[in-house]
Order: C-alpha cells, then sequence, then structure tokens
C-alpha cells in the first residue's frame, strides 16, 4: 500500500515529455529500493543487482539484472509468477513482462555485489579492514584499474567513524567517470548504529579512453619502431632541404 500511494503523488500530464521521464525514472527508484529490501530477504542467493522498467503499450516491462538468475526464476518459474503478481499488487501496475538476466560483467567487477558482500561481513563480525583490501584484491585481479572502498557510521565506537582503502587509478568526475566507473552502495544496521557501505570500481575498458594512458615498450621491442621513425624523419628533412634548394635556386636566376 505504501508504494501505491507513492507512485498515485506523481502526477503526469498527457502532454508533457517531461512529466512522463520523471514518473519513469521515479517508478525504477523505487522499484529497485523495493526489490532490493524484498529479494535480500527471500532470495539472497540471487544475488540481485539492478531492475530496468520500460514503458510499453500494454503494461510495463521489467528486466532483473541478478548474479543467479535461475535462483530468482526457480523451478517452473514459480518465484519469478509471484515476483509478478507481488509487484502488481505494491505498485499498481500492469507488468507486461518480467525478465531475469545474467549480469554482463564479472561480480568481482560489479560495485553494488561487493558492497553487499562487504555490508554482510561486517554485519557477521568481519574486521571491515580485512575485509575491503581482500574485495579489492579480487577487483584488481579481474583487471580494474581501480577501487574505492568507503565505510562509514558507528561501527564499534559511540562515535561514527570514516574508513577509506583505495588502489590504483580512481576516476570522480568526466563522461568517463559516468560510463566506466561502477557504483554501489549498501547500508546495515549494528546495535551501535547504522553504517553505509560505498564501492567504486574503475573497469578495465576505461583503459582505452584515459588521456593520460602511455605505454613505454622495452628496448628491444621499440629498436624496429625507432630506427623506422629515424628514417621518416631523414627523409622529410631531406626532402624539405631539396625544396628549400630549389626556391633558392630560382631566386638566384631570377635577379
Amino acid at each position: 500500500m505504501l508504494m501505491k500511494e507513492e507512485t498515485s503523488k506523481i502526477k503526469v500530464r498527457g502532454t508533457s515529455t517531461k512529466a512522463r521521464v520523471l514518473k519513469q525514472l521515479m517508478m525504477k527508484f523505487l522499484l529497485n529500493e523495493w526489490l532490493k529490501k524484498k529479494l535480500s530477504e527471500e532470495a539472497p542467493l540471487a544475488g540481485f543487482v539492478s531492475a530496468d522498467v520500460q514503458v510499453g503499450p500494454i503494461g510495463y516491462k521489467i528486466v532483473i539484472e541478478c548474479k543467479n538468475p535461475r535462483v530468482l526464476v526457480a523451478r517452473r518459474g514459480i518465484r519469478k509468477r509471484k515476483l509478478i503478481e507481488d509487484i502488481k499488487e505494491a505498485f499498481g501496475i500492469e507488468v507486461a513482462r518480467l525478465d531475469v538476466v545474467q549480469l554482463k560483467t564479472p561480480p568481482e567487477l560489479n560495485a553494488q555485489i561487493v558492497a553487499e558482500a562487504i555490508a554482510r561481513a561486517i554485519e557477521r563480525g568481519a574486521n571491515p579492514r580485512r575485509v575491503a583490501y581482500f574485495y579489492i584484491q579480487q577487483a584488481l585481479e579481474k583487471g580494474a584499474l581501480g577501487v574505492e572502498i568507503r565505510v562509514q557510521g558507528r561501527l564499534r565506537r559511540k562515535r561514527s567513524q570514516k574508513m577509506r582503502f583505495a588502489s590504483g587509478k580512481i576516476l570522480y568526475t568526466g563522461d568517463i567517470a559516468e560510463k566506466f566507473v561502477s557504483k554501489g552502495y549498501a547500508r546495515f544496521q549494528l546495535r551501535t548504529g547504522t553504517v553505509g557501505v560505498q564501492v567504486r570500481i574503475v573497469l578495465p575498458e576505461s583503459l582505452e579512453n584515459l588521456v593520460d594512458n602511455i605505454k613505454i615498450a622495452h628496448p628491444e621491442v621499440s629498436k624496429d619502431i625507432v630506427q623506422e621513425l629515424e628514417e621518416t624523419i631523414r627523409a622529410n628533412y631531406e626532402e624539405v632541404l631539396a625544396k628549400v634548394g630549389e626556391k633558392a635556386a630560382g631566386e638566384g636566376e631570377s635577379n
């Protein structure tokens, strides 16, 4: 009922494209939060990552991306059909189709999965520093250029504390950061208070788009390249000298 009330507050005029887009974005946000909470309790092994919402002529099309689609679908699609009914009841919308797809990137490079795994480990009493560096090492072995993990909240003290663990190159701004940085956030409750975990992983695909990406070749490998470059420069230099000589000779004849 709460979700129905939230979605009913979004007023959309038929002629307003901006309002329809805002409603779709709001629906996507609410659905992701609802699914994250629901599936973490009912199917934690499914490894829910995110859900995309698309508006169709006969209803909404929902695409759920998770680590283990078979766990979420269950035998003969029992859990999938029940999930469709629960979404209809919770949001008051017509679901035309629900697809469950496999996670495209490795789990070690998905910031949301890593953030939730770190949150569960710390919640069970693991050392935050040890857990953070374990997942940083896993991501770097899979080809990540950089990993940053931030843990903030009341862990074992009365006062809130901030912890930051990072390795490699971290991108924060620009178009490259929007396209090639995986971001995730998870929070959990301890007796001392709420703790949040934020993860940023720079994906391997960003290496080809970095301006400061410089490759240094081994002298034996670069020997042929340098020789070819020297011959090209020498040929261009001789060509320029010949043109200058011809120009000087022509000016001497005219005088």
